[in-house]
């Protein structure tokens, strides 16, 4: 191990230039930092690089906001939303902005994320969305108050997904989409069984690179 000094540089903005806005489908997404407009067209959100997964850079982060753009395509209106691992909020926020009159509810286990979901809801807004510490569809969950939901997102990992699996379809309503990501491409028939299983039919696959993010849909 050795030790030398660094000349004087401007670490904050370093940090910065490694954290340019972006666009994923019709957001633009960017920090406090970038003091530039929206381009045209785009819908603004801001998102900081923060103590809770979801900056929108990560693949199965960006696919959830790519299927939720396509069930908002599709037309279809629900009733309420559900965005259940909320992590940093921003899939919650960008389905409050698809749908500004639909409620929007955001659970985490963790409560740094409802923290930093709030701090971002703030930030860009959002008035919509109702967030609160749950540890999964536990029993005395606040989720069961608004259940059934027409429209789950749920990005967290396959094994939970797959441990959740009879909870979650029963939270999701007759006719609703849910949203399953934070899965590596080999484990994804794994989890599409556990939710077919429930009576639920795979309505549209979303992959980049090792991830894979599914759309499914119960009759």
């Amino acid at each position: 191990m050795s030790i030398e000094p660094l000349e004087d540089r401007d670490w904050l903005a370093e940090s910065y230039l490694a954290l340019p806005p972006f666009t994923v489908g019709s957001f633009f997404i960017y920090g406090s930092h970038y003091e530039g407009a929206a381009p045209a067209g785009q819908i603004p959100l801001l998102i900081e690089a923060a103590t809770a997964f979801g900056s929108g850079e990560h693949g199965t982060t960006a696919q959830c906001i790519l299927a939720i753009e396509h069930v908002k395509n599709s037309g279809f209106l629900p009733r309420n939303i559900l965005d259940m691992g909320c992590g940093s909020g921003i899939l919650a926020a960008a389905a409050a902005k698809l749908w500004p009159d639909v409620p929007v509810f955001a659970a985490d286990n963790d409560p740094e994320c409802v923290i930093v979901t709030q701090r971002h809801l703030a930030s860009n807004e959002i008035f919509s969305v109702n967030t609160y510490q749950s540890e999964g569809y536990d029993a005395q969950s606040p989720v069961w108050d608004d259940a059934p939901y027409d429209f789950i997102i749920a990005n967290i990992l396959a094994a939970p997904l797959i441990d959740m699996a009879a909870e979650q379809s029963k939270a999701l309503a007759d006719g609703g989409y849910l949203i399953l990501s934070g899965t590596l491409k080999e484990q994804a028939s794994r989890v599409i069984a556990a939710y077919e299983a429930h009576g639920l039919k795979l309505a549209g696959e979303f992959p980049q690179g090792e991830w894979m993010t599914m759309l499914m849909r119960k009759n």
